[in-house]
């Protein structure tokens, strides 16, 4: 493996600091090397060792990490199997670099795709695959979404945990004649299934996949489970472009056919380190994304912070912004989630409002919340549409319609 020493773009005195800044960052339980992923807590903890600080905040390393976050460039998988270090290009360059999302080639075609393209707001929807080996519910729950989505996500394991393959469930949904963005997370296969998914998804005729490293097997229902991680998001999404562009495979193997994919990655804008976020986000461009859907939000002021940044990177011409929004059951929910769960934060105002409420009440206080974000949303520059999340899909109905979204998908049907 190369160290950062070979690399003769640092001066000779950060030879040691990188290579100390390596040594700790593959201390990583996701072993994430451009950037810290989505699940660090807000006093910076790790989504898997929470007493722990996340290996990419760490102050005591703050220079060689600091050097790596900012210098860091898309991991190079040459046929050889090393370790590309020449990181000599800054993320925020590199995203300059890349053409205006409107000014792309087309990439796949799909109805979100062309959506986008035509400034249209687009309206999603998040299926969590079910614990059933028959499809038959869930797609029924799915069918009504069909007149009020523009597409619906297929989580992959969400949490950590085995659910129906997602892959599968895509392609029964495209059949129904839904258009669907399959999730692929990066904590369940090597490069090699990464890869032949992802051409097995364009031979089932799905066009849209987004690109994430995924929980850690810890936090789920099996932590026993070994977690593969063999890359990370961004260098995922760097081999998905890959094998599009140029018809082969990483390893440089040709393609007879290339696949035809729109690719998305995802927005982390609650997550610590709050000022590299719109950084990791322009490396995620720079690797090729189309597209990007954020973690779920609850806290507008920090989104709007976030957004405001990533404008002035630029980085809303250069990829679509799909925001997550959900309703929240309840206080209890609420505070659940803040403890729970890093990389969310629902803000104490929130908090109150629904405390506040008729405990009969709180549910569809929750889904009115939901709702003048996705309005606020609407307004927001640089935000082309929203993800909305829920356990139970028959809420989306009455979301969907009482924030007046109705109108914006039937007007492209």
């Amino acid at each position: 493996m190369k160290t950062f020493a070979d690399d003769r773009s640092f001066q000779p005195e950060h030879a040691g600091q990188l290579d100390e800044a390596i040594a700790r960052l593959l201390e990583c339980p996701k072993t994430m090397t451009n950037g810290p992923c989505g699940g660090v807590g807000l006093d910076g903890g790790c989504e898997v060792k929470p007493s722990q600080p996340c290996v990419w905040v760490d102050t005591s390393r703050s220079e060689a990490v600091e050097l790596l976050r900012t210098r860091n460039g898309v991991p190079d998988w040459s046929p050889s199997g090393e370790w590309s270090t020449a990181f000599t290009i800054r993320p925020t360059s590199t995203a300059a670099a890349t053409a205006d999302r409107d000014a792309r080639p087309i990439r796949s075609g799909s109805t979100l795709e062309g959506l986008l393209r035509a400034g249209r707001f687009v309206v999603t929807a998040e299926i969590n695959p079910p614990d059933s080996a028959d499809a038959s519910l869930i797609l029924s729950r799915v069918a009504p979404l069909a007149d009020l989505v523009h597409a619906v996500h297929i989580s992959d394991n969400s949490l950590a945990s085995p659910h129906m393959c997602g892959l599968a469930l895509a392609s029964l949904i495209e059949r129904a004649g839904i258009e669907t963005i399959l999730h692929m997370t990066c904590r369940d296969r090597n490069r090699l299934m990464l890869q032949a998914d992802m051409l097995g998804a364009a031979a089932l005729g799905i066009k849209n996949i987004l690109c994430i490293t995924g929980d850690h097997p810890s936090i789920g229902d099996h932590p026993q489970a070994k977690a593969v991680f063999d890359v990370d998001s961004v260098s995922m999404l760097a081999m998905f472009r890959h094998c599009r562009d140029t018809a082969s495979l990483h390893s440089g193997r040709s393609l007879d056919v290339a696949p035809r994919i729109f690719l998305g990655g995802g927005g982390e804008p609650s997550a610590p380190p709050f000022d590299h976020r719109p950084e990791r986000l322009a490396k995620k461009v720079a690797a090729g994304a189309d597209f990007i859907v954020t973690q779920v939000v609850y806290d507008m002021d920090m989104f709007e912070t976030w957004m405001a940044r990533v404008r002035d990177l630029g980085l809303d011409e250069k990829v679509y912004i799909l925001v997550s929004v959900g309703a929240l059951g309840g206080p209890e929910m609420a505070r659940g989630m803040n403890a729970n769960t890093p990389g969310i934060v629902v803000p104490e105002a929130v908090i109150r409002r629904l405390e506040r409420s008729p405990r009969g009440q709180r549910r569809d206080e929750g889904a009115q919340i939901c709702v003048e974000q996705i309005q606020r949303l609407l307004e927001t520059p640089g935000v082309s549409g929203v993800d909305i999340m829920d356990t139970d899909p028959s809420r989306y109905i009455e979301i969907i319609e009482t924030a007046g979204l109705t109108g914006e998908v039937m007007a492209t049907r």
